[in-house]
């Protein structure tokens, strides 16, 4: 019997794949890694939607009032970062470099930084209610903090994954 992949060495009985194949299969993002995976790609095509979405409400408040108040600018600002740590992370992530766990890092916490700026701000500032939408936010950003960040950490298939 030989490896399932390569077809040249004799398999290890786990997993049907020679020593060399199996190096090159734990190199490889699969797994759990594809769902800080898919939230990368969301975020990247989320985020731009959500910029213009907000500088449309905030242009269309500014024709209104004739003022952008400092809540707005600080909140196009916190987007425009959070575009471009997510197009870093991302970047990172794909290119499966080795700063990725730190990319990481910065992409979660600025996300719960933000979901915070959103929705837990303007409640305590202006008396917004939460909505669904808000407690959604807080709990996605709550749990990339709580079980990815030290998943990032901890997991000894990262530094597999993650070495170049």
């Amino acid at each position: 019997m030989k490896c399932i992949s390569c077809n040249e060495q004799e398999p290890n009985k786990a997993s049907g794949l020679c020593n060399d194949c199996e190096q090159v299969e734990q190199g490889k993002i699969n797994g759990l890694l594809y769902l800080p995976a898919a939230g990368l790609i969301i975020a990247l095509m989320y985020t731009p939607w959500e910029l213009w979405e907000f500088c449309q409400a905030v242009l269309s408040y500014f024709h209104m009032a004739g003022i952008i108040s400092w809540y707005a600018i600080g909140a196009i600002l916190l987007i425009v970062l959070y575009m471009a740590i997510t197009v870093f992370a991302a970047l990172q992530f794909f290119r499966r470099r080795k700063k990725t766990p730190r990319a990481m890092v910065g992409y979660y916490l600025f996300g719960f930084i933000s979901a915070l700026y959103f929705t837990v701000l303007p409640a305590t500032l202006f008396g917004a209610a939460f909505d669904q939408n808000d407690i959604r936010t807080l709990l996605s950003a709550t749990v990339g903090v709580v079980l990815w960040l030290p998943y990032f950490f901890i997991s000894k298939r990262i530094n597999r994954v993650f070495v170049f």
